[in-house]
């Protein structure tokens, strides 16, 4: 019979499941936690799954210490987390330590979410299961794990050796936090890791655990090059306003440079059209952080008048040097500061309200 206290009398974590058209994997997942007594409670969310899988939620209800809660229509697997994590909180001893996120789909071994529990509660830590992507490892996998840690460490700063790992552990007192953070779907676990980082300044503990991969795994929803685009949103948001904006800056600026043969004077006109072109969909747009016009607007003001000293600079050095090539230089300094622009805008400017995490 499963226990709900360790040996010195504290509540055991919880695990967290959500689930869309699983299989026969998921019962063996539930079965091995069981197994291993290192669980108070193993909560499932169907997350409106058709039918035909009423069976396998109808075994898990039939275990021991075991819950299903269920949504009516497919709400995407970060509301099933936010599901699982509301019902933590409102149901869950006080003096739990926290839960254990993982996959339904077989790619998380009981032993190793033994280990990552164990370890985020003995820290009071969030903490992550990382897998090993290195030998043997699909490329498809590879490649979405690497776009997602160059991005994660453009948003955030940090290093984090597995961005997508569903293998988690929340303290209890940060779900509440977790409860707060947008989106819906895969683009969920991202964003969550991102923020977590950002306000725990870097402190998420990592645990290694098995690198599993099932071939033709009907249960895994989870498409890696495909979602990682997906998470990747607000980055491909700014590289599309960037874009715009560049033209917008460049035709300016060469219409005007053309006219008045004043090279000042049109990089200030064109800076100044595009600046308030680009602050406003940066804004309302691409990070979406809608409050505190007024100051957003002078921190931005502030980068826009850095990178155009150094746009400027570079500009006039290469047209003083080589007696032209004006475009040319522009563009190239224009291009080399498109990286920094993100990461302070993200990070210092148009930054959006979250709510507290201890």
């Amino acid at each position: 019979m499963p226990q709900e206290e360790n040996e010195s009398g504290n509540p055991l974590p919880w695990v967290l499941v959500p689930a869309y058209q699983p299989d026969e994997k998921l019962l063996r997942l539930a079965e091995g936690l069981l197994e291993g007594a290192c669980f108070s409670r193993i909560l499932v969310v169907d997350d409106g799954s058709s039918p035909d899988k009423a069976h396998i939620f109808k075994s898990l209800e039939g275990m021991p210490t075991v819950t299903v809660l269920r949504h009516a229509v497919n709400r995407g697997k970060g509301q099933a987390l936010k599901t699982g994590l509301n019902h933590f909180l409102l149901e869950s001893d006080p003096a739990c330590p926290g839960i254990l996120t993982c996959d339904a789909d077989g790619q998380h071994l009981p032993g190793d979410c033994v280990k990552v529990a164990e370890e985020g509660a003995a820290n009071g830590a969030f903490t992550l299961g990382v897998r090993n992507f290195g030998k043997g490892v699909p490329f498809r996998s590879w490649l979405g794990n690497t776009i997602t840690k160059i991005l994660f460490a453009l948003f955030t700063g940090h290093y984090c050796s597995d961005t997508q790992t569903g293998l988690r552990f929340v303290p209890r007192s940060q779900a509440g936090f977790f409860l707060q953070v947008p989106y819906d779907r895969f683009d969920y676990e991202f964003a969550a890791l991102v923020n977590a980082t950002s306000e725990l300044k870097g402190k998420v503990r990592e645990v290694p655990i098995e690198t599993v991969y099932l071939e033709k795994n009907a249960s895994s929803h989870y498409r890696s090059f495909h979602d990682s685009i997906t998470i990747c949103a607000v980055f491909l948001r700014y590289f599309g306003l960037s874009v715009s904006t560049a033209i917008l800056d460049f035709v300016t600026f060469g219409i005007f440079y053309y006219l008045l043969h004043r090279l000042l004077v049109a990089f200030v006109i064109a800076r100044t059209i595009s600046v308030i072109f680009n602050f406003h969909f940066a804004r309302t747009w691409v990070f979406k952080a809608k409050s505190h016009l007024v100051r957003q607007f002078l921190k931005y003001v502030g980068l826009v008048l850095f990178n155009m000293g150094i746009a400027y600079g570079f500009t006039y050095l290469v047209s003083y040097l080589f007696g032209g090539y004006v475009l040319l230089a522009k563009a190239i300094a224009e291009a080399s500061l498109f990286l920094f622009s993100f990461v302070i805008q993200r990070r210092f400017i148009l930054v959006k309200d979250k709510p507290d995490i201890t």
